[in-house]
């Protein structure tokens, strides 16, 4: 089974919101076939940071499964995003607009949710989740709060910012130590559980998660921007990560689809492993 993967779009970036809809929902359909254009797999996975507005996350899954048997996705930080008070009285908190999204999915008969789930595929075991990350002393917090965007645009109703670190990250491990005993072939997060080697940063527990084991084949994260596949402990770590239209040598203008050559190290397209 061929599997094409991708993290970390970001459409709203390249695609800003438009009060014409017609014209965002015509040009974020355009950007995500020039993305796909490549892909070969019979699943495709995305993991997670997709947009900060639902109706666009469901323009890129509804475009997505017209070409693929099967997708499958998780959610990033990004995707529990509330930046403006049109948003946060819709949804009330950033759960909200997350199971708003589920719902709205779930009207997409090969498109599978994987979060805190398993699903087994033609034969093969898929499992995912956000798997939240816990921010470590002081330096970790610091970062969190001083730093990290999701400080000020993630809300839960009935918890303050660190209460609500802490719930999600209990949430993620609670439903992760019950896959123990089940051998995973693909294990989908947004946050990876281990520090990228090919990273240019030092390691932050903001943008990985610790578990207390790993007992997947093969994993599909981003979180952290970067595109590497490596190898650790007999399992197979992907990483496709879009990230932000300034992140690229050859910035495309936004509003434009990207062109073939757009940066010198990272592409604008799907990576494969096959199972």
């Amino acid at each position: 089974m061929k599997i094409d993967y991708v993290s970390d779009l970001h459409i709203n970036h390249w695609i800003p919101w438009n009060v014409n809809q017609i014209k965002w929902e015509k040009r974020t359909r355009e950007i995500v076939n020039r993305l796909i254009s490549n892909g070969n797999g019979e699943v495709l996975v995305i993991a997670g940071d997709f947009t900060e507005w639902n109706q666009q996350t469901l323009w890129v899954l509804d475009e997505a499964a017209k070409q693929y048997e099967k997708v499958y996705f998780t959610y990033g930080n990004h995707d529990l995003y509330l930046l403006s008070k049109s948003q946060k009285r819709k949804y009330s908190d950033s759960l909200g607009r997350l199971n708003d999204l589920i719902q709205k999915a779930a009207d997409m008969k090969n498109v599978t949710p994987l979060i805190k789930t398993t699903e087994t595929y033609k034969g093969k075991v898929f499992a995912g989740d956000v798997m939240w990350y816990l921010p470590k002393g002081i330096e970790g917090w610091d970062f969190f709060k001083g730093v990290s965007n999701d400080s000020n645009y993630i809300w839960l109703n009935g918890y303050n910012k660190v209460d609500g670190v802490r719930a999600m990250w209990k949430e993620s491990m609670d439903w992760y130590e019950t896959l123990e005993n089940t051998q995973v072939d693909v294990f989908v997060s947004h946050v990876p559980p281990v520090h990228n080697p090919y990273s240019p940063f030092e390691p932050n527990t903001c943008y990985m998660v610790d578990v207390p084991f790993i007992n997947a084949k093969h994993w599909v994260c981003g979180h952290d921007h970067l595109q590497a596949e490596f190898d650790k402990d007999g399992t197979s770590f992907h990483m496709n990560c879009i990230g932000y239209p300034y992140d690229y040598d050859n910035y495309p203008s936004v509003n434009v689809i990207p062109g073939e050559e757009v940066d010198s190290y990272k592409t604008f397209e799907l990576k494969t492993f096959e199972i």
